[in-house]
């Protein structure tokens, strides 16, 4: 018999497998780009990014539905409503199923139109760059209704299972895509590579239900107007956000790609240093949202705030420690990454970006606990904000200084979009029973005061480049201890540095 989690068990066990998921796909991140950008010119690796860009516009016509089966599923399990259950993924998978009919129309337009937009391509790439993005767009939209399976585990708090999917499909493409460019069967081929991969992960998928979830129906007969009803009225303000996403990460590469083609490359790299820190986040926090749901179910709004101001704390923590090194030693990693080249013309990008993350991604618990709440639809305004902001911005930044300026319309709107959420947002959601100068005084404020030492740090090795070795070590060593004071003083509550005396003279002994 399968003994009941907990909900703290659970979020943790979930945010662990997403992070396990993260951690493999973090290999093949790293890897993959690291051989490209050594055995493809500068043109080539710009257009397979651009074309690996494009093709991703597919998931973007979600527009939610899989975020609201995930909920909605969720409350349905601590309902024990099988029947709705069923009924939601029914009918998200038939709408799904449209949204991937609209995808392919999407594909074909963009490969037809694909040399018109990048002028900057070379003539000799046209050819293969269109059938590539035909090929992988087709796959993605065809991947579509496939993703309801798993939302549903998701939903159910079952994450290992799609984690597993994931990690087989990022590592089947790596493999794939390096035999391709070792035969050297071009660019067409690479994205016949990917295609494959998400062909065989879209049968795991099928296999993964019937073995896991025997019980869950997707049925075209079970599809309803009122489940229907449901997932529009969840998804219609989510697919807002999407909207904003969609001007905040989804079109930046794009824009340098129109405005500054040659530099594609070197800001696709500085994108996938930094996206680390993003997806990190995500992974974390996805966890947090089935649990929002059911706390929501059970109107408990004092706990959602404690999970709200914890989670906020936990996540600026986190979002410091893969922070500031990116911003101390991103010269030294991009070196050994991609090369001395890559790295000169990448640095200043990616520290901006890493900023712009930082900043916009505080945010990102109170957002998935509104999500797993189903109250998206007060808080628009905020994503829409920092979306037109970030587009506008960095149209502006890429006329005047090219790629670079496109980072800086991103750091620009992710100031927006919190300062949005804080003024705008939270006073339209008392259902989350938490103050907003408390959640800013402990879950931001308290971090960002361990972040100091090394922020001065990198201050200082900016103004002073030419410091000798032993005052550079002498200064890194008072950070580390600074840093560790502060943490201990301020990073921890009285009870987290109670449990962790305990358990550490436990150890001890």
């Amino acid at each position: 018999m399968q003994v009941k989690r907990s909900l703290k068990q659970a979020v943790f066990e979930n945010a662990s497998a997403n992070l396990l998921r993260l951690a493999a796909s973090g290999i093949v991140a790293l890897l993959l780009p690291s051989f490209l950008v050594r055995r493809l010119t500068i043109e080539a690796y710009s257009t397979w990014v651009l074309v690996l860009q494009m093709t991703l516009y597919v998931g973007f016509l979600d527009f939610g539905i899989q975020t609201a089966v995930a909920r909605f599923v969720a409350h349905a399990e601590e309902l024990n409503l099988t029947e709705e259950r069923n009924g939601i993924a029914s009918t998200a998978f038939l709408l799904l199923a449209m949204a991937s009919a609209l995808g392919l129309i999407v594909i074909v337009v963009l490969a037809w139109q694909l040399p018109h937009v990048f002028t900057g391509m070379p003539v000799s790439l046209h050819r293969d760059a269109r059938i590539a993005l035909l090929v992988m767009g087709g796959s993605f939209a065809l991947g579509l209704p496939v993703s309801v399976i798993h939302a549903t585990f998701v939903g159910q708090q079952r994450n290992r299972i799609p984690v597993a999917i994931a990690v087989l499909n990022k590592s089947t493409m790596a493999v794939l895509v390096v035999i391709v460019v070792l035969k050297h069967w071009g660019m067409s081929g690479m994205g016949v590579a990917v295609a494959s991969a998400n062909i065989l992960s879209y049968g795991a998928s099928y296999i993964a239900r019937r073995a896991w979830a025997p019980n869950l129906r997707i049925r075209i007969a079970l599809a309803s107007r009122s489940c229907a009803k449901q997932i529009v009225n969840y998804s219609a303000a989510l697919g807002v956000w999407y909207v904003g996403m969609l001007m905040v990460s989804g079109l930046d590469l794009s824009i340098v790609g129109v405005f500054d083609y040659s530099a594609s490359a070197y800001y696709a790299v500085a994108v996938t240093l930094t996206s680390f820190v993003v997806l990190t986040q995500n992974a974390i926090f996805a966890a947090v949202l089935p649990a929002s749901a059911i706390l929501n179910a059970r109107g408990d709004s004092q706990r959602l705030g404690a999970l709200l101001l914890s989670s906020t704390r936990y996540g600026m923590l986190i979002l410091l420690g893969m922070a500031l090194p990116l911003m101390l030693a991103g010269r030294v990693i991009l070196n050994i990454w991609v090369g001395k080249d890559y790295a000169l013309h990448s640095i200043l990008t990616m520290q901006i970006l890493v900023v712009a993350n930082v900043v916009r991604l505080s945010f990102l618990p109170y957002a998935t606990l509104l999500l797993g709440m189903g109250e998206q639809r007060k808080v628009i305004l905020s994503p829409l904000a920092e979306g037109l902001t970030n587009l506008l911005a960095s149209l502006i930044g890429a006329f005047l200084w090219g790629a670079i300026g496109v980072a800086i319309g991103t750091l620009v709107g992710s100031f927006v979009g919190v300062v949005v959420h804080l003024l705008y947002s939270m006073p339209r959601t008392p259902e989350i029973g938490v103050d907003r100068s408390l959640l800013v005084k402990e879950g931001l404020v308290r971090p960002l005061i361990c972040g100091v030492p090394f922020s001065l740090l990198f201050i200082s090795l900016i103004l002073t480049p030419q410091m000798q070795a032993p005052a550079r070590s002498l200064l890194v060593a008072a950070a580390f201890i600074a840093t560790g004071y502060l943490l201990w003083r301020y990073g921890l509550i009285g009870s987290e540095r109670r449990r962790l005396t305990v358990f550490l003279a436990h150890e001890s002994n």
